[in-house]
């Protein structure tokens, strides 16, 4: 039973934290035109991890080929390595936020944390609010 437990967090981890998308690397010449921020900090709860999961969950359902093409970019940001600082400054977030932004960075960035946590567990439930956000900034 241990072993489970073991194996079960080890995946949920490495599942949850630390996420890169392919096609979507810091190199690429491309520009996204969305921009899909989940910033978190180091020690995570369920409720965060479960955000974060669905969250991919629904991006990855919805957008693969935006994300594969550089059109629209999900990041995991902890908000405690101070490489990330700055971004939480700039967006002036202070803890756990699930934020949309389209190109321009201010103009219509949305935040939907709260969306993100009441379905952690239903990613189904959550698309329809990520899906409202994304297509209009992506026509």
């Amino acid at each position: 039973m241990r072993n489970i437990m073991l194996l079960f967090t080890l995946v949920l981890s490495l599942t949850c934290s630390g996420y890169s998308q392919p096609g979507n690397q810091s190199g690429s010449a491309m520009q996204p035109r969305v921009s899909v921020y989940f910033f978190h900090g180091t020690h995570r709860c369920t409720g965060c991890l479960n955000a974060e999961k669905a969250t991919v969950t629904v991006l990855n359902d919805l957008y693969r080929a935006q994300q594969d093409n550089g059109i629209l970019r999900f990041q995991s940001i902890n908000i405690e390595e101070p490489q990330n600082k700055a971004l939480a400054e700039q967006y002036e977030i202070a803890w756990n936020s699930l934020l949309i932004v389209p190109a321009n960075h201010e103009k219509g960035k949305v935040e939907l944390t709260e969306q993100a946590f009441a379905h952690g567990t239903d990613p189904e439930a959550l698309k329809p609010y990520i899906k409202n956000v994304i297509d209009p900034m992506l026509k």
